[in-house]
């Protein structure tokens, strides 16, 4: 059996568990008082929709696991749950950077808490049982040659990503209410000069600092990205895009509609819009302005699974980075 189908199966264990974690920590954080009122709504008696829906999504992170096992750290379930953790990471820690903007800190801090918990208990199962799985039916992990180029080469170039594609959200962020197509979660808002400003500036600031993260995952993740150049960019922007936003929106808007919340339904297709608008103008800029590190056909390759290519500070050329000396031009790093 392929390494992907025992991720897809695992993942959906995984997935499943994850959905009935979340139903009852969102209880608890109702009881703490964390959440805001509007979402207080929406975010209990879901399990009969959480199982479908975070056993699709569990599918999914679970055949992104085969594929990126190799450079997760650690092994066995600790690697399960820092994969876990990470998708925690770029997913409520990210989305919830822009409630905190909005000034929205009880919603951000139940939705961390929630999705700390829920996101904990996916990557301990899918750890466990995706290494069991491997073990008991002696079935070979894929090893797979991954070249991982220097992280800080995708910094600078996923700022200013970021900052271009904060400027296109923002504008999605203000046109959509102001043409009736949805509203915010606070009610009727008086759209003016100094709103859009407010809204820019959150959105700038807010993606140009993922934006740089995000970076420094592309340069990691670059030869896992289908596509060349401009192509390679967008298309890690809307992988970004489904794994986060979209993910989040899925089944923030079914549990609305589960709920006969129409209003907040628009109001998170809405935020969908806006996250679309802002992955395909970050991941083409991105495209365009990454450039990894020159590979040089005759430097003596790496022997272990995984390499990791730095530039050398005279010439320019690929290096192995525990080489101490550049092989092309013989000074030392």
């Amino acid at each position: 059996m392929k390494s992907w189908k025992i991720g897809a199966i695992t993942g959906l264990i995984a997935g499943i568990i994850a959905g009935i974690v979340c139903e009852y920590s969102n209880q608890l954080g109702n009881l703490l008082g964390l959440f805001d009122p509007y979402f207080k709504a929406i975010n209990t008696g879901n399990i009969i929709i959480n199982i479908p829906i975070f056993g699709f999504w569990g599918i999914v992170f679970g055949i992104i696991y085969s594929r990126v096992y190799d450079i997760v750290p650690r092994k066995g379930i600790l690697k399960g749950l820092i994969y876990g953790l990470f998708i925690w990471f770029i997913t409520k820690i990210r989305i919830e950077t822009y409630e905190l903007a909005y000034g929205r800190f009880h919603q951000a801090a139940g939705a961390i808490f929630y999705g700390f918990f829920m996101w904990l208990a996916f990557g301990l199962v899918l750890g466990l049982l995706y290494e069991s799985f491997h073990e008991k039916h002696n079935i070979p992990k894929e090893r797979r040659k991954i070249i991982q180029y220097d992280m800080r080469s995708g910094i600078i170039p996923g700022a200013i990503a970021g900052i271009v594609g904060g400027m296109a959200a923002s504008i999605f962020a203000i046109l959509g209410p102001a043409f009736g197509l949805w509203g915010f979660v606070e009610g009727q808002i008086r759209l003016s000069f100094e709103l859009w400003i407010g809204q820019a500036g959150s959105h700038i600031l807010i993606n140009m600092i993922w934006g740089a993260i995000f970076g420094a995952f592309f340069a990691t993740a670059y030869n896992l990205v289908p596509g060349k150049k401009i192509i390679k960019g967008l298309y890690f922007g809307l992988i970004m895009y489904v794994i986060t936003t979209f993910l989040i929106g899925t089944y923030a808007v079914s549990w609305s509609l589960y709920h006969n919340e129409w209003l907040m339904a628009i109001i998170y297709v809405g935020s969908l819009i806006t996250g679309a608008a802002q992955a395909i103008v970050f991941g083409l800029v991105l495209g365009l302005l990454y450039r990894k590190p020159i590979e040089v056909s005759n430097i003596k390759k790496e022997k272990t699974q995984i390499t990791i290519v730095l530039n050398c500070n005279h010439c320019g050329a690929s290096i192995d980075k525990s080489s101490k000396i550049c092989e092309i031009c013989g000074k030392k790093q």
